[in-house]
């Protein structure tokens, strides 16, 4: 396990609208997505607690059944087994930090 590392040392996954590197501890995981302009990722839900920071751009989240305008800065919870979504409503690369615990195991493969 990693105690200090940079984004660059981390390989990048190519995911389609997104591109994410991973940092993990034992029961925190953090992913960094660039996600492109204007981009709709698909609905989905998982067990894990997860809290989305906003790095750069706008974008909407949807969680539940709300839907949370968000910019530069601002934070939401997304608590296990609730459906969300994210729309990048934003002319150029969303950057989205997700937090995750416990760790995303299927990540890692």
């Amino acid at each position: 396990m990693e105690l200090k590392t940079t984004w660059t040392e981390q390989n990048e996954e190519n995911l389609g609208d997104v591109r994410r590197r991973l940092f993990t501890g034992k029961n925190v995981m953090l992913a960094r997505n660039v996600v492109k302009p204007r981009a709709v990722l698909s609905a989905h839900s998982h067990p894990h607690e997860q809290m989305i920071l906003v790095l750069e751009g706008t974008c909407e989240a949807i969680i539940g059944e709300n839907r949370f305008p968000m910019k530069t800065g601002d934070t939401a919870l997304v608590p296990g087994g609730v459906e969300h979504q994210v729309i990048s409503t934003y002319d150029g690369e969303l950057i989205l930090l997700d937090i995750f615990s416990p760790i995303r195991e299927d990540f890692l493969k």
